[in-house]
């Protein structure tokens, strides 16, 4: 039996985030708006089957894990890619940089329709405010499940 290694051993082998090029957290970012976009299908159909309070809750979580970790993916992003191009080729730099801001805007409208929700559990009875919120919310994931798609055809195996 081969002896396994540490995981402190594996981590110091890992390359540091600063090392790391810019196509890295492109890649980790199509990887993650694609989950982000399944997990939004999947609490859909969930609800549309009327499960027990139990699993949506749980599946409410998944998607709010996944937001969190599509939020960091976009910040990665943005920190290094300000400095270095993502890559030499125009097309792939073209569609990462549309998924990127697809997803910003995904994050920007979640945001909005988050806070519109908790006006009206405060009491504030603006529901056709509420829906469209929720509608432009919805524009804005389908934005970016297309602009994912567009970048996982020029780099397949960013898909999971």
């Amino acid at each position: 039996m081969a002896p396994s290694r540490s995981s402190a051993a594996a981590r110091t082998d890992e390359p540091s985030a600063a090392d790391q090029g810019p196509l890295v957290f492109s890649d980790t970012l199509a990887r993650t708006a694609a989950e982000t976009c399944r997990q939004h299908e999947r609490l859909s159909k969930l609800m549309a089957l009327a499960v027990s309070t139990n699993e949506l809750q749980a599946a409410h979580a998944m998607v709010d894990t996944i937001d969190l970790a599509l939020a960091e993916a976009v910040k990665d992003f943005e920190k290094k890619c300000a400095k270095v191009p993502v890559a030499e080729a125009g097309d792939v730099r073209t569609t990462a940089n549309a998924m990127w801001l697809a997803a910003r805007e995904y994050l920007r409208r979640h945001s909005i329709a988050e806070r519109a929700s908790r006006l009206i559990t405060q009491g504030d009875d603006t529901l056709g405010d509420l829906h469209f919120e929720y509608e432009l919310e919805a524009s804005a994931l389908l934005g970016l499940k297309q602009a994912t798609n567009n970048y996982q055809k020029l780099r397949p195996d960013t898909r999971s």
